[in-house]
């Protein structure tokens, strides 16, 4: 909460939360104000640790005003994330977070005005202050048709790193993202 009682930067957040297996589907969402600035985890859409959900889809959804984030992909595989549109937004937008997270595609997305999140509030080891409007920690997935405008870091950054809790899943024992395969990059 802020001098004036607002909650600027503590907007609401959608995660899935360690649901292997089970098919996921959004669409069509407005998320506006989503996000928690400087709050690990706390992203307008999420899939968090839910290793392979094979047919799982984000698509046809705006992510308006984000205060931290916008797509986050962490410890899942098999995602789908298409034709979704993110608009003045702060901090990494459509993301891999800990370079454990394999066959996942972004297809026909859109970021546009991708700044950074304020002073002192990206965590510890994230580069947040310096956003890509697609960053991605392991080459093992698809990116395909998307577009990223007027960022004020990289449109699409590859940050290759294994961290955190993914590094403990059984499918990326003794895996270096530097030395993995590059899924589909074309048209973006």
């Amino acid at each position: 909460e802020d001098p004036n009682g607002d909650f600027a930067g503590l907007g609401g957040h959608f995660i899935v939360l360690n649901t292997p297996h089970i098919r996921q589907h959004l669409e069509g969402a407005l998320l506006q104000n989503m996000g928690q600035t400087g709050k690990l985890g706390r992203y307008p859409l999420h899939f968090h640790m839910s290793e392979s959900v094979d047919g799982s889809t984000l698509t046809k959804n705006v992510i308006y005003k984000s205060n931290q984030r916008c797509v986050v992909i962490h410890g899942s595989h098999n995602v789908t994330v298409s034709s979704n549109v993110a608009f003045d937004t702060k901090g990494h937008c459509y993301i891999l977070e800990d370079g454990g997270e394999y066959d996942n595609t972004f297809s026909y997305n859109l970021g546009a005005r991708t700044s950074p999140l304020p002073p002192n509030s990206p965590l510890p080891g994230e580069t947040d202050n310096d956003p890509a409007t697609f960053w991605i920690t392991n080459p093992s997935n698809h990116f395909i048709g998307n577009v990223a405008a007027g960022s004020r870091g990289a449109g699409f950054w590859f940050e290759l790193k294994l961290r955190g809790p993914s590094a403990m899943l059984p499918i990326n024992k003794g895996v270096n993202p530097k030395h993995l395969s590059m899924g589909t990059f074309q048209d973006n």
